[in-house]
């Protein structure tokens, strides 16, 4: 049981990498911030500039890559090796000379503690009638619902999204849009999505983090009400527009404004 209340904790975690030279470069900074336990599962994102660090700071929440400073904790446990938290990076992967199934497998091999059969997983994430299928040539889309069900076979507390929208297009966006709410409701499972579309964070998250530029820090915290509520799909809505002058204006006083991507 979770007793402090919280998914995942971040506190005064930092980054750098050797320059030239020998020189260090600050990449995150002092980054603090804490997500709730939802009993319905919950969506976050993290909006931020292009080069702020934020695929450094899921690689270090993932354990990919090692912080410089501070603390990280999942639960009531300090971050350590038997976390299992999954990133489907911004251009999802798969082996091209595997089927679906194939593919979708590979995640059962790397755990024990499974939670779904395989066939179960597959329909999940709505590849029922591709499992025989090749991931060669196909969509961004569909590549990134292989990647979404490797991840859920690890059963893990917490999934990663590292900006791997853009290369979709709109058709295909939304159709992944709803796909995770349905998984975060359903399934109760928790993401966090680092993007540079202001858009798709409102429109997807209940709870906002705004980045700075590099180096990156934690700058602002919205709760907008509800993940993928109808009034925040609706572009035309009093609070999608209250949500996203607040947005803006909170970029304009760190002078990231320009980098941040307000396309739908």
């Amino acid at each position: 049981m979770n007793k402090n209340n919280f998914i995942l904790k971040l506190n005064s975690v930092g980054k750098y990498f050797l320059a030239e030279a020998g020189m260090k470069l600050n990449v995150l900074e002092d980054i603090n911030f804490e997500i709730p336990v939802s009993s319905e599962g919950s969506i976050t994102s993290i909006i931020a500039p292009f080069g702020s660090g934020k695929s450094t700071l899921l690689k270090i929440i993932s354990g990919v890559i090692e912080k410089d400073r501070g603390e990280i904790f999942f639960g009531d446990s300090q971050s350590s090796n038997k976390n299992i938290i999954p990133l489907i990076p911004e251009k999802p992967s798969s082996f091209p000379w595997l089927s679906v199934r194939q593919n979708i497998k590979f995640g059962f091999n790397l755990t024990e503690n499974k939670k779904y059969n395989l066939d179960n997983l597959i329909a999940l994430v709505g590849l029922a009638a591709y499992s025989d299928h090749y991931p060669d040539n196909k969509s961004c889309g569909f590549r990134f619902r292989i990647s979404l069900a490797r991840a859920m076979a690890l059963n893990p507390s917490l999934i990663l999204i590292d900006d791997s929208f853009k290369q979709m297009d709109l058709e295909s966006r939304e159709e992944i849009y709803k796909l995770i709410y349905d998984l975060s409701s359903s399934e109760k499972l928790n993401f966090i999505i680092a993007t540079t579309n202001l858009v798709e964070a409102i429109q997807l998250s209940g709870l906002i983090f705004l980045m700075s530029a590099k180096p990156g820090k934690i700058v602002h915290r919205i709760e907008t009400g509800g993940k993928y509520s109808p009034e925040m799909r609706n572009l035309k809505s009093e609070k999608f527009s209250s949500l996203k002058s607040e947005i803006e204006e909170a970029f304009q006083s760190v002078h990231s404004l320009k980098t941040i991507n307000y396309s739908v």
